[in-house]
């Protein structure tokens, strides 16, 4: 405010009949200040002047005590607010000040006033207003900026994120180093709640949004792990802290940490690699591997410490290794070297076979020992033949390359050295091999493999390791390779195994090669990632157009790993030819009569192994989807289903559902398929369903479409599976003529205890009834499950509990006679 004059004038004036509302806000604790323009005296309450540490009496007139008492750095903003109100600029007086207290220190007010009276011309006269102590208000202010502040500085010390879901808005907040996660701009920003779906790894997505709905109905915090898919293609694995926090009335907040731990996954990952990799090594060696605990009792043996004692594993265990070395008479010790050296070795006779024993003790980081190892090494065979064995344990047979285990030995020594070059790995598949054996015969195999060894050993420089991995497949590793070097040698190995000669199979197919090259500048990789890069690389040469090249590029980088996935597609051909894939089929029953045999089954793919074993779906579909084998598979199973029992279908009163890949949908021509299988089996297409998932659906969306218009029209029953699990599901409804939706079984599972489950499958039926489509209920595991979905007027369910898969040749046989008891019946009933 301006200057006023501060002289005082009598109390009476002060509380007067018309300023009686200046006694309510004395009681009320506020200094109250009157300010008459004309005059330019402003008059302070006794509150005010208690507020400061005075009395009225302290003060002596003087027309800037406000101004004096005001701190230095908020006298301009004061006056400047008083001056726009008086000019009509601001409706008040409003400003946050320092005044200094009796005792010297500074007291925050909210000063807030207004004109009250004006002269006949319209200008002010009088203003009025109240200034509140918020000392203690700004206090806690500092007091929470300052908690703030530490609390940012922990969690960025902790590289930790934080968010927060607004459950009614479904509206998420994010700060920096959560989008920085997510791979997003590293700014803090509210986000819509579908973002966080859209980076769900798809292979935990469902489990993820399961735990996340079970957080908003937990009094304690969850915690959990999941993938995530960056936009860039980068999969990063992420740890959730997540609690509900309730509000009055509304909905309430879902609140979180969020941190990356891709490194602890990894490094955990490459442990149990590891632990693995010594297992099976010790599994594998020919030297006999015993550790004990202190008291001498055998905790691990290996298959040859068995062999050496002639006892199973099993007996082994458990048993004191000093009683099996002292106690049988077969066994016969003598000491060498100096006595009471606890790592002596020891010549054994065992069954007239010698074993050199050594003892070493196992030591914890403080020194104590807690155990022993007692390695037995047979050194009865002279020294050729444990030459022979070291070449053999190193190089491959056939071309005299070196192996897998060397080059795996090699790749993690040339890793572990590479700081300033770059090492390559190039790995080799051979394109058509298999169309070479079956065309001129295994030798003639052998012999063009020698040859594809010969003539790429000449092109390499020196130094270069070439090993055969097994197989078709072959790996080098070359030091100090730049691209265009390793571009060169690829070039000039693809041309050295094309221009090997076939001569016992000149009219048969030509060898091709493919080669992926990975370029390793980081030593701090794991050489079995690596090697899987590079071979990454070669499944794109392969998916090219084969003898061709390709370097390794991290949009590859969250294909799964080729090794382990060629194996399985490669099992899963051979099964195709053996006729060992079987179908299974399970019912979807009425829960209405969920005793009874149902209507409709759902077919299912099963792989019985070479020992006799069957082999999940997860063991082979997964590799077939990556090698383009999805839409075979598909149309194999259809075909078979189809060809056996097609033309009973429509006589037991049976209709069987085809699961369909997004391979499978994407294919333009699959509804000529079906129709001609139909044909050709005699199959009524009415009695022949089809389900399809968001997932496949969403890869060629207009493709899925015209195939679903095609089946429905046609008398087909169109499912669409998973129905929930995804983001879009309610608009292929819209878009997709189905005639019957199967509820995911995340949504199932849960329903007796799951309030939101249970009105979300309430919400379906609703959906259902008006749109005039079938539901039917998945994963039903127990009667519990069953009695809440009859509650709900569920009509169809599938699950364990009310039918396990069996095989479908069994099915249909136990439906024909179901049907013919149920004929007979009628056939008495009738006459």
């Amino acid at each position: 405010m301006s200057n006023p004059d501060t002289s005082f004038v009598p109390d009476t004036s002060f509380v007067n009949d018309t300023d009686r509302w200046h006694r309510a806000l004395e009681a009320a604790g506020l200094g109250v200040w009157d300010w008459n323009l004309k005059t330019n005296v402003c008059i302070y309450s006794e509150t005010w002047c208690s507020m400061l540490g005075y009395r009225r009496s302290d003060f002596a007139e003087t027309d800037d005590l406000f101004l004096l008492l005001v701190h230095p750095e908020d006298r301009e903003m004061a006056i400047e607010s008083g001056d726009r109100h008086l000019a009509g600029k601001t409706d008040s007086i409003e400003t946050e000040l320092r005044l200094q207290h009796r005792d010297g220190h500074w007291v925050w007010v909210l000063d807030r006033g207004a004109v009250i009276e004006r002269d006949e011309n319209g200008a002010p006269v009088r203003v009025i207003g109240v200034q509140t102590d918020i000392t203690q208000q700004k206090q806690v202010e500092r007091d929470t900026s300052l908690v703030n502040e530490r609390f940012r500085l922990a969690l960025t010390a902790a590289d930790i994120g934080i968010w927060h879901f607004d459950v009614a808005r479904e509206r998420s907040f994010w700060d920096a180093k959560t989008c920085e996660i997510f791979g997003l701009d590293t700014v803090s920003k509210e986000i819509g709640g579908h973002t966080w779906h859209r980076f769900l790894h798809p292979d935990d997505r469902l489990e993820t949004e399961k735990k996340h709905l079970l957080a908003l109905s937990e009094k304690d915090e969850v915690k959990l792990r999941y993938r995530i898919v960056r936009e860039d293609g980068e999969v990063r694995h992420v740890e959730t802290l997540a609690k509900s926090v309730p509000t009055q009335g509304e909905a309430g907040y879902l609140v979180g940490t969020i941190r990356d731990v891709t490194r602890v996954v990894e490094a955990a990952r490459a442990l149990q690699t590891e632990k693995e990799r010594y297992e099976i090594t010790l599994g594998a060696i020919n030297d006999a591997v015993v550790s004990t605990d202190v008291d001498g009792l055998i905790n691990f043996a290996n298959p040859s410490a068995a062999r050496m004692f002639s006892l199973d594993e099993k007996d082994l265990i458990g048993t004191n290794v000093h009683s099996i070395l002292q106690g049988n008479g077969r066994i016969k010790s003598v000491q060498s070297g100096k006595a009471g050296n606890s790592n002596d070795d020891v010549i054994l006779e065992i069954n007239e076979s010698y074993y050199r024993s050594r003892r070493s003790p196992i030591l914890n980081s403080a020194g104590e020992c807690f155990g022993q190892v007692y390695t037995s090494h047979d050194i009865t065979s002279d020294f050729n033949r444990r030459e022979q064995l070291a070449y053999a344990a190193h190089h491959d047979a056939l071309t005299g390359l070196h192996n897998r285990v060397a080059f795996d030995e090699a790749l993690e020594e040339a890793i572990s050295r590479a700081v300033d070059e770059r090492l390559a790995i190039f790995y080799l598949d051979l394109d058509h091999f298999k169309a070479l054996n079956d065309f001129a015969g295994h030798a003639a195999g052998d012999e063009a493999l020698k040859a594809i060894a010969e003539g790429v050993s000449v092109l390499l420089p020196e130094g270069a390791f070439f090993a055969r991995l097994g197989g078709d497949e072959f790996a080098i590793l070359i030091s100090d390779c730049d691209r265009s070097s390793a571009e060169k040698l690829a070039t000039e190995t693809i041309g050295s195994v094309r221009d090997v000669s076939l001569s016992c199979a000149v009219n048969g197919p030509r060898l091709g090669c493919s080669i992926g090259i990975f370029v390793i500048d980081d030593p701090s990789i794991a050489a079995s990632d690596a090697l899987a890069r590079a071979d990454d690389a070669c499944y794109a040469a392969k998916s090219a157009g084969k003898n061709r090249y390709a370097f390794f590029t991290e949009s590859r980088s969250a294909r799964p790993s080729g090794l382990s996935a060629a194996r399985e597609v490669a099992d899963l051909t051979e099964a195709l030819e053996e006729n060992r894939l079987l179908l299974f089929a399970q019912e979807i029953r009425s829960l209405h009569h969920p005793k009874e045999p149902c209507s409709r089954v759902e077919i299912l793919a099963r792989l019985r192994a070479r020992d006799g074993s069957i082999v999940g779906p997860g063991g082979f579909i997964p590799a077939a989807e990556r090698f383009g084998m999805a839409a075979m598979l598909d149309r194999w199973i259809i075909r078979k289903a189809l060809g056996e029992h097609g033309h009973r279908l429509e006589q037991v009163n049976l209709k069987v559902g085809f699961n369909l890949s997004a391979q499978t949908l994407c294919d333009p021509t699959l509804w000529p398929f079906i129709k001609e299988v139909a044909e050709e089996s005699s199959t009524p297409l009415s009695q022949i369903a089809f389900e399809i998932t968001e997932t496949a659906a969403v890869s060629c969306f207009e493709t899925a479409e015209l195939f679903v218009r095609s089946a429905r029209r046609h008398g087909c029953t169109v499912s669409l599976d998973d129905f929930g699990s995804g983001l879009s599901s309610f608009d292929y409804l819209r878009r997709f003529p189905i005639s019957c939706i199967k509820i995911d079984g995340a949504f199932v599972e849960k329903i007796v205890d799951s309030k939101i489950d249970r009105a979300i499958i309430a919400s379906v039926m609703e959906l259902s009834r008006n749109l005039g489509f079938d539901v039917v209920a998945e994963k039903i595991e127990n009667e519990k499950v069953v009695a809440r979905l009859q509650q709900l007027e569920v009509a169809y369910g599938q699950g364990f509990h009310l039918h396990k898969p069996e095989p479908l040749n069994d099915l249909i046989s136990r439906r024909s006679g179901y049907v013919a008891r149920h004929e007979t019946v009628a056939s008495v009933v009738c006459s």
